[in-house]
């Protein structure tokens, strides 16, 4: 008949279904939220000045803008997920555009890229921030 399923119809899709996202399911989810292209046997401490502060999920993520050997680099630093950064005090408004920090990073694997995954951030009065990940 069109338009009616049986039960042993369903049983088949529920089935299928839990099979592709047991197979599926682990490889993207660790490919998603891998730091495997960020060096974490090293941290490197950057200056510079906040361009943009994207405080979402599943990563968060801070431009910033540092001078090196007299020419602008800008930075995409990649931190953690929003519930992981409010537990530890983050907030939407922990960076504004133009404040200047100095973040500790884990830099990436590939040295022609501009980018990491945020460790710290210290900001001129001295205060600090961190995303709860230790440095190796």
């Amino acid at each position: 008949m069109i338009g009616v399923f049986t039960a042993k119809w369903w049983r088949a899709v529920a089935m299928t279904a839990v099979a592709a996202g047991s197979v599926l399911g682990p490889q993207g989810a660790s490919a998603h939220h891998s730091f495997a292209q960020f060096d974490q046997s090293k941290s490197v401490t950057i200056k510079g000045t906040v361009k943009s502060w994207e405080f979402t999920n599943p990563h968060s993520w801070l431009q910033l803008v540092c001078i090196q050997n007299g020419q602008e680099v800008e930075y995409g630093i990649e931190g953690a997920s929003v519930s992981t950064l409010v537990r530890r005090g983050w907030t939407r408004t922990t960076f504004k555009v133009g404040d200047k920090v100095t973040v500790e990073i884990y830099p990436s694997r590939d040295a022609g890229k501009k980018e990491g995954a945020l460790l710290k951030a210290t900001f001129e009065d001295g205060t600090t921030i961190s995303t709860g990940i230790t440095p190796a």
